[in-house]
């Protein structure tokens, strides 16, 4: 059969991210696990940072893989993040604490990052005219399984034990990964004219200890940092303050996610500068997170700030991949994507941790006046990027 756009490229594409996403419906499953494992908070925290942790580290040693072999890249996802469901189960069945930690943190955070950056250059050959939008649709259903899987698991946490929950999960997206893996095909990559020629810049040892990406990193990390903060407090944040409709909330602000990943990366491709939509990042996010500080009791304010926030946590992600194609080129752009996003991994100890900590010591102004300086440092960083690290032409 011959290979197309839509059944090779599009289609493998959500079906790993409708799968690997789920990982942001976490809130909504820690308080289930708290109540029938009965672990201490810290356990379901951990569980969340080691997998945004091993997320990020093994999608910036599993670049070169997913460059030499996509098909493989995604195996190796569905073997892993299933295996990782499954464990988690009969961790949180038999009360377990470490074997919770290791199947969700650990063994599942591997298949996150893998499946990760596995399609997203494989898209971007696929739409090669459209490299901005590839990236974005890519990302963006990473989101979009948070607007599915919300409600889903809001479905079975009404019908089945907790743990039950995570064997459903597994057997869902195990038939999709696999599905995805059977599909999945990436066009060669044909050198164009925003290559680079210097073959020493092409280096990965020599890229990654540049001010370009060291400043770069910044400003991602402190972007993810910031995110997931708020993403993995929602739930607690929304109950302190008298919400009662969670579920409708914590799909919503997923949408919000994935407007913010295809939109800004689609606009991105009219874009001569790539990196444009970060200024619009950083400052619409700071200002929100200071306003909401003065009145952090307040609905529509908390509301609104959750909501702008998830909206560029998304553009973050999805404006990366073309941001990285100006700078460095298409061949290696998965190994150098990967290696940026161990950003998200040393994100996903830090906002997370950080964010619960400060919930349990003081209160949401405080943690809403923290956030806001990160991203103050974000747009610092920012600047510093573009001012003193890109190249004037």
């Amino acid at each position: 059969m011959k290979k197309n756009k839509y059944l090779n490229g599009i289609l493998p594409m959500f079906l790993i991210n409708f799968s690997i996403g789920s990982v942001y419906c976490w809130t909504l499953l820690k308080e289930g696990i708290i109540e029938y494992a009965g672990f201490d908070r810290s356990v379901v925290e951990w569980c969340f940072s080691l997998a945004i942790f091993f997320l990020g580290m093994s999608a910036a040693f599993g670049g070169r893989l997913v460059e030499k072999n996509v098909k493989k890249a995604s195996f190796i996802t569905f073997i892993t993040f299933t295996v990782g469901l499954i464990v988690t189960g009969f961790g949180i069945q038999f009360k377990n604490a470490f074997v919770t930690i290791i199947g969700y943190g650990v063994i599942q955070g591997i298949g996150l990052g893998l499946g990760y950056i596995t399609p997203v250059k494989t898209l971007m050959l696929w739409l090669k005219n459209n490299k901005g939008f590839a990236a974005g649709l890519s990302i963006a259903g990473f989101a979009f399984a948070g607007v599915l899987g919300n409600p889903l698991m809001g479905l079975f946490l009404d019908r089945v034990p907790i743990y039950t929950v995570f064997f459903v999960l597994a057997i869902i997206y195990g038939i999709s990964l696999l599905a995805a893996t059977l599909l999945i095909f990436r066009p060669e990559v044909v050198e164009d004219q925003e290559e680079f020629k210097n073959k020493a810049e092409s280096k990965i040892t020599e890229i990654i200890f540049t001010k370009k990406f060291i400043f770069l990193w910044i400003v991602f990390f402190l972007n993810i940092a910031c995110g997931l903060a708020l993403i993995s407090q929602e739930k607690q944040i929304y109950g302190i303050i008298g919400i009662s409709q969670v579920i409708l909330f914590c799909t919503l602000n997923a949408t919000a996610n994935m407007l913010g990943r295809l939109s800004m990366a689609s606009w991105q491709d009219r874009l001569k500068r790539k990196h444009i939509p970060y200024y619009l990042m950083a400052v619409a996010s700071l200002l929100v997170c200071f306003i909401a500080a003065g009145r952090s009791f307040a609905h529509t304010e908390t509301v609104i700030m959750i909501f702008v926030v998830q909206f560029f946590f998304g553009c973050g992600f999805a404006c990366i991949p073309n941001i990285l194609h100006q700078n460095y080129g298409m061949k290696q752009l998965s190994t150098v994507h990967g290696l940026t996003l161990s950003a998200w991994a040393i994100a996903g100890l830090v906002g997370n941790q950080v964010a619960s900590w400060i919930m349990g010591a003081y209160t949401l102004s405080v943690l809403y006046t923290v956030i806001g300086a990160f991203y103050l440092l974000e747009f610092i960083a920012l600047l510093i990027w573009t001012t003193f690290c890109l190249k004037k032409k």
